[in-house]
């Protein structure tokens, strides 16, 4: 080996080891592909929702009120200090005279009372157990509406997510398809300037390059919206140059039969029905006579000159206890009309459950309809994708033969990867479906 063979080896010794440095700098700089998965979407985007957060607010908050109504079953208790001082007008000349509550006492005094009050009602025909049953089913109301928020926000993403890994999948086939379409054209161009083929025909090839460059642009721009709408679900953010989205999970079995009886907006109307008709109730109710107990004790203390000695006074004074009836006799007709109010309330809610379920009914039989479909179309496409990949094969073992032409091999690649894009966009349809279907008969407590 001469001296100038030994320097030029050198040579490519040393840029190889260059471009090796480069390329190891390059990967430990370069930022990590970012990998979603539906089910790690999917518990971002409960955690992050604001309505499963306000829902799990308003269970507090109604619980709160539950206990806010049954401090009706507890005794009321209070305490009240009274001080004063009284001048009298007369010169001592007028009795003790009482004018409605008002008493009017004979002397100037400094005056000074305690008096410790209790009172509870004894019985009112139900009325406030009907009003407990009634904060009782709220605190149940408010958590059928926890778990409707967290389906429905699921549902969202689940449809958010299969747009993307649709949009995701045509993506890379465009892409793909780009660099055969290109590689197309310039065969065409080599044949047309051999004078083999006509012009027309290397224009179109220029044609479907262009186009299909559009939609690379335009599925860029709908991926890019939906990852925005994915980031305001789950509050992380994403970068389609850095981005990797996985296939949806395939269901093996089909979801049980959809019964309406186990689903939240079932529960949802049978407890505002039934807190509707415990209000009814206990409006009814609260038309009878109420028995409440009261009970009150007094310490009292005066002197005429000085309000230290007024407090040094108070003493035991009076001891009281007695049994009270209080019975509206008329009101303008207000509890009539609030009754009627709340019967027609009741009946129009039976009317929106039965309206609900019926849709709930008819979005889980077209699901149903839908997944049986995509099923029968699955496999049709998976043996059109066999048969195009047994061509393909065929049209590689001709080309090695020198019968077929690379333009016909690209001409099979080009429908297989048009092949593989309509299988995949099935398949994700069917598997979106069946996860929708099963969300929407999961049973929850």
């Amino acid at each position: 080996m001469n001296v100038r063979s030994r320097s030029t080896l050198f040579i490519l010794e040393g840029l190889i080891v260059l471009v090796s440095v480069l390329s190891i700098v390059a990967a430990s700089t370069g930022h990590a592909a970012q990998t979603i998965d539906l089910e790690n979407v999917l518990e971002q985007a409960v955690k992050n929702a604001h309505e499963v957060r306000m829902s799990d607010i308003d269970i507090r908050i109604s619980r709160s009120a539950k206990k806010e109504t049954r401090s009706v079953y507890y005794p009321s208790l209070d305490a009240r200090w009274n001080s004063g001082y009284v001048k009298d007008l007369t010169d001592g000349t007028a009795q003790v005279t009482s004018v409605g509550d008002m008493i009017l006492v004979e002397n100037t005094m400094y005056q000074n009372a305690l008096s410790v009050g209790i009172a509870y009602d004894l019985y009112d025909f139900g009325a406030k157990g009907k009003r407990v049953f009634i904060a009782d089913r709220d605190v149940d109301l408010r958590k059928t509406i926890y778990t409707q928020s967290v389906r429905n926000i699921k549902l969202k993403v689940l449809g958010i997510y299969s747009d993307l890994l649709l949009a995701w999948k045509e993506l890379a086939a465009k892409r793909e398809l780009l660099g055969l379409y290109r590689e197309l054209s310039a065969i065409r161009e080599r044949l047309f300037a051999a004078g083999k083929i006509a012009r027309i025909e290397t224009v179109n090839d220029a044609l479907k390059v262009v186009k299909t460059l559009d939609e690379i642009d335009e599925i860029m721009l709908k991926t890019k919206e939906l990852l925005h709408e994915l980031s305001v679900c789950t509050g992380e953010s994403y970068a389609i140059e850095q981005l990797e989205v996985r296939d949806l999970s395939e269901e093996k079995e089909e979801p049980e039969t959809f019964r309406t009886d186990m689903s939240p907006e079932w529960k949802i109307y049978e407890l505002a029905i039934e807190k509707k008709k415990a209000e009814i109730d206990a409006l009814e109710r609260e038309r009878y006579p109420r028995f409440a107990l009261n009970s009150n004790y007094t310490w009292y203390g005066q002197d005429l000159n000085r309000f230290n000695a007024s407090v040094e006074d108070i003493r035991s004074r009076n001891f009281f206890v007695g049994l009270s009836v209080t019975m509206p006799l008329f009101e303008g007709f207000k509890s009539s009309a609030r009754i009627e109010k709340a019967r027609l309330e009741m009946e129009k809610l039976k009317i929106e459950k039965e309206k609900k379920i019926a849709e709930l009914q008819s979005r889980q039989a077209k699901l149903s309809d839908a997944s049986r479909l995509y099923g029968f179309e699955m496999k049709n496409r998976q043996e059109m994708l066999a048969k195009t990949g047994e061509k393909l094969s065929m049209v590689e073992r001709l080309k090695e033969q020198e019968i077929a032409g690379y333009r016909d091999l690209l001409v099979e690649k080009i429908e297989m990867v048009n092949r593989r894009l309509e299988l995949s966009k099935v398949c994700i349809a069917k598997a979106s479906v069946v996860r929708e279907l099963r969300l929407l008969t999961e049973e929850r407590d």
